[in-house]
């Protein structure tokens, strides 16, 4: 069995207050209605995201070493204009130039794809602002925000990353809820796009979990350009080992092993994952993809492993090879 390298695709890294607070305030009544009785959503407000604040990168770094991760990517949310209605807010452009500075500090660890909202009025010189950073590897984008895929006022962005040899990671998943309309990032809506825009490189963040994963999977069938990525999949495995292992036989049989992605989309932070037992669970399972199991086959090849573990990430965000 091989996947010695491993690249996390899909991780976060941020602070609370980097969070704009109409977000966090739809976080908190999530958090105040989830039993009964039901809370005041004020009295969660100052909790909301707290334990999964990790601005340095100093817990995720060494989540990272404990688990063999050569390096990680941010995908940067753009929830400006939907968090804003009220509160703070922390600008997209400065949202996006931090975690510049964050993969500065922690270089060949971190990469991020810049978060675009592109009902921006300047909309266009954020993405020239961003694209130029170094360690900018892609776009991430968040339909479930308000904005949709196939606007002809966005045109101007597919355009452009792949004039730029760009991807777009697009969450393709109904997790969600209040203050989202998640109906916007079905996987069908990234397919229509794909059609319209054949050459542009597309990630399907979270390959439709759970919901939609055979949609992501069918959606993302034949093009060349897709990669579905398999963020927050350990759920799946945690709970039905030998479901997941079904689940990405047919991912491997319908799209190809080249087109599957890892990621963990975990926000680490002193109450989420702090040491990383979560992500060395969730890559052991993974590894464990090419071996038997349970009387079932291997579901991938060492070198398909490969692939899934870092060989498609390195392709996809132009990453180095090691050396």
């Amino acid at each position: 069995m091989s996947g010695e390298r491993v690249i996390d695709a899909h991780m976060h890294v941020w602070d609370a207050s980097w969070l704009p607070e109409g977000l966090r305030r739809a976080w908190a009544r999530q958090g105040a209605g989830r039993r009964l009785p039901e809370r005041c959503p004020d009295e969660v407000l100052g909790r909301v995201a707290i334990g999964q604040s990790d601005p340095g990168g100093e817990l995720t770094i060494a989540a990272f070493d404990r688990a063999g991760v050569e390096s990680g990517i941010v995908p940067v949310v753009d929830w400006t204009i939907v968090g804003e209605p009220v509160g703070e807010h922390l600008p997209i452009r400065e949202l996006n130039a931090r975690y510049e500075e964050l993969a500065s500090t922690h270089e060949g660890r971190l990469f991020f794809c810049a978060g675009l909202d592109p009902r921006h009025p300047d909309a266009k010189e954020i993405f020239e602002v961003a694209a130029g950073l170094a360690h900018c590897r892609g776009f991430k984008l968040y339909p479930a925000a308000g904005w949709d895929l196939r606007d002809p006022a966005h045109t101007w962005l597919f355009e452009a990353l792949i004039e730029r040899d760009l991807p777009a990671v697009v969450h393709t998943s109904p997790l969600g809820g209040d203050p989202l309309q998640v109906i916007r990032c079905r996987p069908a809506e990234l397919a229509a796009l794909s059609a319209l825009h054949p050459t542009l490189k597309v990630s399907y963040a979270h390959a439709g979990v759970e919901a939609w994963w055979t949609e992501a999977l069918d959606c993302a069938t034949g093009w060349q350009h897709a990669y579905l990525e398999l963020s927050l999949w350990q759920r799946v495995a945690f709970d039905d080992y030998a479901e997941f292992r079904r689940r990405v036989r047919r991912m491997r049989d319908q799209v190809g092993a080249h087109r599957l992605i890892f990621g963990s989309d975990i926000i680490r932070g002193p109450r989420h994952d702090p040491e990383g037992a979560e992500l060395v669970r969730w890559i052991g399972m993974v590894r464990d993809l090419a071996a038997p199991h349970a009387g079932d086959p291997a579901v991938l090849s060492p070198d398909e492993l490969d692939l899934f573990l870092s060989g498609n990430a390195t392709r996809l965000f132009d990453l180095k090879e090691p050396s």
